[in-house]
């Protein structure tokens, strides 16, 4: 009889993910009035991509059974999970090195712009209305998410 084996966790498709929630941003951000759910996809865009970033060029894992993404260095090191805007581009910028990082960190900006003092983005910002977001936020994180899709892009 044999052991029961652990199921490798599903392929990640954060990239695809991150486009179309990209894609889905610029959309509602043609309505003034959908500021706030747009702004809110734009973060989760930047989130999947830089998540595909750390998978696919920096050795990030995926936990079984749900498939979330984390660091782990040597089998003695606690997991770094890579969790949610803006703490997972913090840790992409803090990764990236050699070759792929430079070029990676080259294109996005060097000021997290997903935490920004004033209005940091936050995945429960899912639970507010898009009254009272800042109306320069959107621009600035929808053109973040560009930019990490186009830094992806070239480090393949």
């Amino acid at each position: 009889m044999t052991a029961p084996t652990t199921p490798p966790p599903p392929p990640h498709t954060f990239l695809k993910a991150g486009h179309d929630h990209y894609k889905a941003a610029l959309q509602l951000s043609q309505d003034v009035k959908l500021a706030g759910p747009a702004d809110h996809l734009a973060g989760l865009a930047a989130e999947c991509v830089v998540k595909a970033m750390l998978m696919d060029f920096f050795g990030a894992q995926q936990d079984v059974p749900y498939g979330r993404p984390y660091t782990q260095k040597t089998p003695q090191d606690k997991r770094t999970w890579h969790e949610h805007m803006p703490k997972v581009l913090d840790h992409l910028q803090l990764i990236a090195s050699g070759h792929r990082g430079s070029l990676i960190l080259q294109q996005i900006p060097a000021q997290n712009p997903f935490s920004t003092p004033s209005d940091e983005w936050d995945v429960f910002h899912r639970y507010r209305d898009g009254d009272g977001f800042p109306p320069s936020r959107l621009p600035r994180h929808l053109a973040t998410v560009l930019s990490l899709i186009n830094a992806y892009d070239s480090a393949k």
